[in-house]
């Protein structure tokens, strides 16, 4: 049993033939769960056809950082610019909101910070990522975060606006860890790419981090050190699909099946076996997303 915690079946640039030709893999590995994540209204549109089209799919709903320039102006100082990138923001956040009623949408995601490539709508970026925080904690849903160089910022906007906070804990049954619990925010860090003593922190707040191909890559000395060091209490396994492909198949489309190579490699770091990495992984994503397990 496996639980590919973060993937794109919904991918735009995939025919209908492709996305059921995918399917159809999925259905024929090991693979019994997917969170078929957006990046914008529509992806969220067709991640949720694909939840109501697969029973082992679910959705994560939300506008990715990379579509921040369609708000240009929020940030402005031209009072009629700010205004009316004020309405289209509202209006998509609203679309958001409306689709995250669907029984199969199980998280706010994906959205955060891409810093990445020098682009220059960093105070646009900020302003999607604090609104859909907010809408996660109005509707008491899990956040999946998008991160990449940006760190810092990203984590103090997670607690300026309350990601963290004992509240929103408090909404969630806390995570079984050895004889006890620990506390659990339910904001998932996707395809970590930070530092073991950021995980560390992370995993203090009450986040969870979750791995995909970069473990299994020769140069992913970070993402295998987290691996290794971070409980497994607090990981979860992912492929980004169809990017991020691990080993063997590195530099070629990822598929969610591929996240058998995934947990593998989680295990061997763990020094465990991979039917126990699988269980315990699957386990987690269960509980973070609140699915009814089959």
């Amino acid at each position: 049993m496996l639980f590919d915690a973060h993937t794109h079946l919904n991918f735009q640039d995939y025919t209908d033939e492709e996305r059921a030709g995918l399917a159809a893999e999925i259905e024929a590995s090991e693979v019994d769960y997917i969170v078929d994540v957006a990046d914008c209204v529509a992806s969220a549109k067709q991640a949720l056809a694909d939840a109501a089209a697969y029973p082992w799919c679910y959705a994560a709903v939300g506008i990715h950082p990379d579509h921040a320039p369609y708000y240009m102006g929020i940030c402005g100082d031209d009072a009629e610019a700010v205004a009316k990138a004020d309405r289209e923001l509202e209006a998509d956040i609203d679309e958001i909101r409306k689709l995250a009623a669907d029984p199969k949408a199980v998280c706010i995601g994906e959205i955060g910070l891409d810093f990445h490539y020098g682009k220059d709508d960093h105070a646009e970026q900020e302003e999607l990522f604090r609104r859909q925080i907010r809408l996660a904690n109005e509707l008491k849903l899990p956040i999946m975060i998008h991160s990449r160089d940006a760190h810092k910022l990203t984590m103090d906007i997670l607690k300026e606006e309350g990601a963290f906070s004992d509240e929103r804990k408090s909404w969630f049954p806390g995570r079984p860890c050895g004889d006890g619990s620990a506390p659990d925010a339910r904001v998932q860090l996707h395809c970590f790419s930070g530092s073991y003593e950021l995980a560390e922190e992370y995993v203090k707040l009450g986040a969870t981090i979750s791995l995909g191909g970069p473990i299994t890559f020769k140069n992913g000395k970070k993402a295998a050190e987290v691996a290794q060091k971070i409980p497994l209490d607090f990981l979860l396994s992912e492929t980004d699909a169809p990017y991020l492909a691990p080993e063997p198949f590195r530099g070629r489309p990822n598929k969610s099946p591929y996240i058998e190579h995934v947990v593998r490699r989680m295990a061997m770091l763990k020094g465990i076996s991979y039917g126990e990495a699988a269980d315990k992984l699957t386990a987690n994503a269960i509980r973070f997303f609140g699915i009814e397990e089959k």
